[in-house]
């Protein structure tokens, strides 16, 4: 395989990882939202870290950010259930504090989460909760809960172009990786040996 291609997080295991996220405390709303919002839009760590209030747009379900990485601006839907999880971290978990930002710490100062690497820190508090092992490049990390939302769609018919524009990516180069990580839909494009022009001897 190429260098490129990395394993992502598989669905059960980000799945049994949330789950172990107490959603009653307002540490835990936090963290539910940050890292639901993380496996479902793929979004970068680095940009969770600095959404602002101001950037989710609640009368059309739509989140509206400058991607840091990029400086491109990025415009994404949000599902009800994504957004009721944000409302209730703001509603009854957030620490009253004038930072604009969305995703505050939990204890003082109340200020926002520093960046992508504070991030992953609360990915890693939860994967390590999970029981779940993580080795080198093996996909379970807060990238591999992009990579696994890129896959996703690409699996599903995502026209790759479609899959760019949801990543963030500037063109379709850097995702064409997760076109290799489709196994399924690239064992439906192998050619049959014929079509090698010759016979094996």
């Amino acid at each position: 395989l190429p260098i490129w291609v990395r394993p992502c997080m598989k669905l059960d295991e980000t799945n049994h990882l949330i789950q172990q996220i107490d959603r009653t405390s307002p540490e835990g709303k936090r963290d539910f939202a940050i890292l639901t919002l993380a496996a479902v839009t793929g979004l970068r760590a680095g940009d969770i870290a600095s959404l602002e209030l101001t950037d989710i747009d609640w009368e059309k379900n739509e989140l509206h950010l400058v991607q840091g990485k990029t400086n491109v601006i990025l415009i994404l839907p949000l599902s009800k259930n994504i957004l009721t999880a944000i409302a209730d971290y703001i509603l009854n978990g957030r620490p009253e504090t004038t930072d604009v930002h969305i995703f505050i710490r939990s204890c003082a100062p109340y200020v926002n989460l520093k960046d992508g690497v504070s991030i992953s820190c609360i990915f890693r508090k939860y994967l390590k909760a999970s029981g779940i092992i993580h080795n080198i490049d093996d996909g379970r990390t807060m990238h591999g809960l992009r990579r696994a939302i890129g896959t996703q769609m690409v699996s599903e018919g995502v026209p790759v172009s479609t899959v760019a524009q949801v990543l963030g990516h500037i063109g379709i180069k850097a995702t064409k990786q997760y076109i290799s990580l489709d196994l399924d839909g690239l064992r439906k494009c192998v050619l049959g040996l014929d079509s090698i022009g010759g016979e094996l001897q």
